[in-house]
This record gives C-alpha cells, structure tokens and sequence, in this order.
C-alpha cells in the first residue's frame, strides 16, 4: 500500500489541529485503527476521534492503514507523542508457558447476529487480544464495527458515520428537549436511561437494551443511538 501523499497528511493533521483546543498534556493508553500514514506519521481512529500519532524514531513505519494499534504516550490536544506502538500482532514475551488455545469463531453464527442487529455483511474479522472484531457494511453503505468475545456474545457496536452527519450540540441543544431523547431511546429499544455527559457531536447515556444489559450509549442530537458498549459486570466469586 502507497503511503498517504504529503498534501493529503497535511490536510488530516490541519483538520485534527483546528478541531480541538490547546489542553493540558497528560499520559495515555488508546487503542484504535490506522487510517493515515506518511513515513512513520500515523493518524489513528480511536473510534471518536482521530488522533496524530508521532512515534519515536523510525518506529511507525512498519505499520499500514487498517493495522490495529496500541500507543502509549504523552497527548496534547489531538497529537500523541508516543513512548511505545504495538501491533495486534506483537505477542509479549511469556518465556516457555504454554500458550492459551485459540478457538474459531463460528462465522455463521456471528452473521446471524449481525442481521439480527440490521448491520449487513462482514467483510473482515479481526482477533484483538480476546476479542473479535467485524466490520460489515449496512444497508447505508456506512461501516458498522461490532466487537465480539470468544464465545460469540455481542459486546459492543459501532456505526461509523461521519461527524458531519452528526448535529452539533451548538445547533441542537435550544430546541431539543431530554424527553424528546428518551422517547427516541425508548422507541429503539432502550429501557431506563439516564443522561451521562454532553460532547460535541454526540451525547453519552447509560440504559438497558433489549437483553437487559446495562449499556453505555453514545446518542447523537437527533436522539439516534450509534454505538452501544456493554459495560463490565462485577466478576463471579
């Protein structure tokens, strides 16, 4: 794969500089996709965001756009000055234990629930630690990506609209009421929401889906959910 011309990074690193104000530096772990490259410049999509990852040395260079990627390092506005990158395919040194067994998904199975949730056909899966990653595309063309454990459960999904199909909160918030936004949850399934925090293009809730899990919803300011994330349950004794 050709790297990413200098004018087209250009563009990506001026529209990552002006989309945020200057905040403090503070330490980081993010986990996200490669979708820009120049030499060893990478812009990394965090699901939300984009950040510029700037690596140390040479050491960007070995990954493409679409690798799956962990940084570590020091973020200020949306550029990280990373002290570490690791790929999904870098395994830790674990000396001569015995490696965990790896079991393959059952692909049928993942599809099912994928049309179960309206989100289309895979075109890739990916193993991420303990987790599969899918991406499909929806009957919108938009790119949905669906996270799931190894034993097939749903735990979380990710519509990948653009944030200019989004509203802004500026342009939103006067005449949109918190009823309205609970009506719309409601009526998409979501059962005792509560309201978490205000962002630029979206809204956080917390609520119960359909299989009585509590969800971390992110709602954009028309009231339509497009990403659910399962939060942890307290482990069994």
């Amino acid at each position: 794969m050709q790297p990413t011309p200098l004018k087209a990074l250009a563009a990506a690193i001026c529209t990552l500089a002006l989309s945020a104000p200057l905040a403090a530096q503070e330490e980081v772990r993010i986990n996200g996709e490669v979708v820009e490259r120049f030499n060893d410049l990478l812009v990394v999509d965090e699901g939300d965001r984009r950040l510029l990852v700037r690596p140390q040395g040479n050491s960007g260079e070995r990954f493409q756009v679409g690798d799956d990627i962990m940084v570590e390092g020091r973020l200020e506005g949306d550029t990280v000055t990373a002290s570490s990158l690791r790929g999904s395919a870098d395994e830790p040194d674990n000396g001569d234990q015995p490696q965990a067994r790896v079991v393959a998904p059952d692909v049928e199975a993942l599809q099912r629930q994928l049309d179960e949730q309206g989100f289309g056909e895979m075109i890739e899966l990916k193993r991420h630690e303990d987790v599969y990653r899918i991406t499909s595309i929806n009957e919108e063309g938009v790119d949905v990506h669906s996270f799931f454990s190894p034993d097939g459960e749903l735990l979380e999904w990710h519509i990948k609209r653009p944030g200019h199909d989004r509203p802004h909160r500026d342009e939103s918030l006067s005449t949109l009421e918190q009823s309205d936004v609970e009506n719309a949850l409601s009526d998409q399934g979501y059962r005792n929401a509560a309201l978490v925090d205000f962002k630029g293009r979206h809204m956080e809730w917390m609520a119960q889906n359909d299989a009585e899990e509590q969800v971390i919803l992110h709602v954009d300011y028309r009231g339509d959910v497009y990403r659910e994330k399962r939060l942890p349950a307290w482990p069994a004794e």
